[in-house]
């Protein structure tokens, strides 16, 4: 059980939308509104083991201390609901506990992160169809019809959103030790209030992955995992995992998360090689690296 009433939202962009891929003049009428695409969990293998990966990767990181006392705090919630006012006052104290051993080994953390979840909104649409989105978006707004804009534009992500909760140790201790009062105090519904004001003051981070280079990414490095095997026998497959790298980037640009010229310029590269026969060990180490950087640039911004 979640008896968290509301959330502070900071949301921490990993990439930076580099604007409308395309240009359009207003239409004659206002389009009607497209059919909303959903949020979806992805079916491509790709991004379900990124998503997996990162989850895992960031539940390592995880405060337990804090943890705990976060779960303490709910269960106290519980009890004080069913008048249970001894448990609820140990369940406390159980979670001050935590949380004084967590500020003990560092005394200056301010936010202790308890949960990471990850929401995947896997977007399959070519370029054109997006173009033609933003093209009727802009007429919609050339018109004033905001809200049918938006409809036209909500739906263009292919992204994957990591939301972190962090417990802020400023107001937390604080709360624990005034609601343990009022229990105490046999004041149920103040100590009750106090402990749910707490739980909504919970901070979550919002990192958005863009998913057309992590797809791209990933065909990038199954089509060298097969040239490695056999460069003859996997050739055209290599070619074809190549193109759809390529074409993954260009759905990233079409979509507004930033350019890859130098990757589009470098596949192209690696596909005159593998179609000369022409493939020699380390063909894939400078697209690697360019990948990295990429990597890099979105872990600093």
């Amino acid at each position: 059980m979640k008896a968290r009433a509301r959330r502070i939202q900071i949301v921490m962009a990993s990439v930076a939308l580099a604007g409308s891929a395309c240009g359009a003049s207003a239409a004659q009428e206002a389009p009607a509104p497209a059919t909303p695409v959903p949020a979806m969990a992805s079916t491509r293998q790709h991004v379900k083991d990124a998503a997996t990966h990162e989850v895992s990767r960031r539940r390592k990181h995880l405060a337990q201390e804090a943890v705990i006392a976060n779960d303490e705090i709910i269960h106290a919630i519980i009890d004080l609901k069913q008048h249970n006012t001894k448990d609820a006052f140990a369940m406390l104290t159980k979670a001050d506990g935590q949380l004084n051993v967590l500020l003990a080994r560092d005394p200056h953390l301010k936010m202790a992160p308890v949960d990471v979840r990850v929401n995947v909104i896997d977007l399959e649409l070519a370029p054109d169809k997006v173009s033609k989105a933003v093209k009727d978006a802009k007429a919609a707004l050339d018109k004033n019809n905001i809200q049918a804009a938006r409809e036209l534009l909500a739906p263009l992500a292919s992204e994957m959103h990591i939301d972190t909760d962090f417990l802020p140790l400023d107001t937390y201790p604080a709360a624990i030790k005034q609601a343990s009062a009022q229990i105490q105090a046999k004041k149920l519904s103040a100590a009750e209030a106090t402990l749910e004001d707490a739980l909504s003051s919970i901070v979550t981070s919002e990192d958005i992955v863009p998913l057309p280079p992590l797809v791209a990414e990933g065909d990038l490095i199954e089509a060298e995992k097969l040239l490695k095997k056999d460069h003859h026998k996997n050739k055209q497959q290599v070619i074809a995992l190549l193109s759809g790298a390529d074409s993954q980037l260009a759905d990233a640009e079409a979509l507004g998360y930033g350019s890859y010229k130098p990757i589009h310029k470098e596949i192209a590269s690696i596909k005159d090689k593998v179609s000369g026969g022409q493939s020699k060990p380390g063909l894939f180490d400078h697209i690697k690296q360019l990948f990295h950087k990429l990597d890099n640039s979105k872990a600093k911004s």
